[in-house]
C-alpha cells in the first residue's frame, strides 16, 4: 500500500478518497498524470453541487428509482439553488462515492433501458 503526505498526515488512497469525496481511481489517475497531491484531491466545482445535493437529500428516498429520475431531481435542485449541474455520468459516479451502500442495477422495462438504485444488504 502506498502512503501520501497530505496536510501533515500520512494517508492511503482510500483515506484520501473518503476525505475528498473523489473516487480512489480518479485520485490515482490524477497522480499518474503529474498532479500534486493537493490538486489530485481537490473537488471540481461542478462536483460540489452533487455533495450539496446529497447533504440536502435523503438517499433512502432514491432506492428503487432510476438514476435518470434522481438526476432530474438533482437538476431541478441545482436550478433552484443556483448551482451548475454536472452531467449524469459524473453525477452517478459521485453518488457511488458518497454513498458506497448504494449500487445500480441495469433493467430493461419495455423499450427503455435504465439503471435503478438499490441498497447493499
Amino acid at each position: 500500500m502506498k502512503w501520501y503526505s497530505y496536510n501533515g498526515k500520512m494517508m492511503d488512497i482510500n483515506q484520501l478518497s473518503e476525505l475528498s469525496g473523489i473516487a480512489p481511481h480518479t485520485i490515482r489517475d490524477r497522480l499518474r498524470r503529474g498532479y500534486s497531491i493537493e490538486e489530485a484531491v481537490k473537488q471540481q466545482p461542478l462536483l460540489e453541487s452533487v455533495k450539496e445535493y446529497c447533504n440536502s437529500s435523503w438517499y433512502e428516498d432514491w432506492i428503487g428509482k432510476s438514476i435518470s429520475e434522481v438526476y432530474q431531481d438533482y437538476w431541478r435542485w441545482c436550478d433552484t439553488n443556483g448551482f451548475e449541474p454536472t452531467n449524469k455520468q459524473h453525477f452517478s459516479r459521485q453518488i457511488a462515492t458518497i454513498y458506497p451502500m448504494l449500487y445500480t442495477v441495469a433493467n430493461l422495462r419495455g423499450n427503455t433501458y435504465n439503471r435503478y438504485i438499490r441498497l447493499r444488504t
